[in-house]
């Protein structure tokens, strides 16, 4: 039996249901694990999951395939298109459901480092995939419709936010709104859901930050990403936000957050914030190093 953490039949756009729907019905068919990435994922748990409106809609959907290899992913995505309800895009992960976008990246079999794929039939075409095997992993199922029954796995909040800083960084400079939602996560980490958290069994964080339910909450979010992290991928993540951290650096994460989020007048506010992201992060990461 699927554990529903949330069941949000008739709360979602109906196009975003059937593309869904079809893109389920043909991975289920080929035992493909699939989930929702992205901003579309960004919406799902922060709008409906917890009335947490985001700044930015999206008109767009990123789905992530688990895949034995480039033969089933093509697979599937030619039965997709055969059904006649999605045509190819430009890209080579890209499929239009009329206009609406749907890009399709797969993982597993298709990298042999767990960590990059580059697209045939030239390999010109470079993406990474590092985390998505840890935000399936850590993922959380959510009900889209009981009539008939839809569930589909999207990331948690650490889960997306280990995904965001991770395109951010691989793409530079061409990810700022990865920047701009990585700041919108934290600074609603606390009260995601997690406010229960921090007044009973991490009182002890609330009390060092002061009562200050947004800074505990982005340590708290620090944690948090580093338990949903693999070595590997948490090494990435402390490297990524120790140059991002350092003063004497360039700075460009927060320069990032600041544009997207028109906040030039707090560039210190944001690299605090940051900072307790990274301090959150290694209290973790280091500790589970040490076991």
């Amino acid at each position: 039996m699927t554990n529903i953490s949330y069941n949000l039949s008739g709360r979602i756009d109906p196009v975003l249901v059937k593309i869904l729907r079809l893109v389920q019905q043909e991975s289920d068919s080929r035992g493909v694990l699939f989930f929702v990435v992205g901003a579309t994922a960004r919406d799902i748990v922060l709008n409906h999951c917890h009335a947490i409106r985001s700044y930015r809609q999206t008109r767009d959907l990123d789905i992530g395939v688990e895949v034995a290899g480039w033969d089933e992913f093509q697979q599937l995505s030619g039965a997709l298109i055969a059904n006649g309800r999605f045509t190819a895009g430009r890209a080579p992960y890209r499929l239009m459901y009329g206009r609406f976008p749907v890009d399709i990246v797969p993982y597993g079999g298709v990298s042999p480092d767990n960590q990059t794929i580059s697209w045939p039939p030239d390999h010109q075409v470079v993406m990474s995939i590092m985390g998505f095997q840890e935000a399936y992993d850590y993922g959380i199922t959510v009900r889209l419709s009981d009539d008939p029954v839809l569930d589909v796995k999207v990331p948690t909040i650490p889960g997306m936010a280990m995904m965001k800083l991770i395109s951010w960084n691989d793409r530079y400079p061409g990810r700022s709104k990865d920047a701009e939602d990585l700041l919108f996560l934290m600074e609603h980490y606390a009260e995601a859901g997690n406010l229960d958290r921090l007044y009973e069994d991490e009182v002890e964080l609330l009390q060092a930050e002061e009562f200050d339910q947004t800074l505990a909450g982005i340590r708290l979010l620090g944690r948090d990403l580093a338990s949903v992290t693999t070595e590997a991928t948490g090494e990435v993540i402390r490297a990524i936000l120790a140059a991002e951290t350092d003063e004497q650096g360039r700075l460009r994460l927060v320069q990032d957050m600041a544009q997207g989020a028109r906040l030039h007048d707090r560039t210190a506010e944001l690299i605090g914030k940051l900072k307790k992201l990274y301090e959150g992060f290694s209290e973790k990461f280091q500790g589970m190093q040490s076991a």
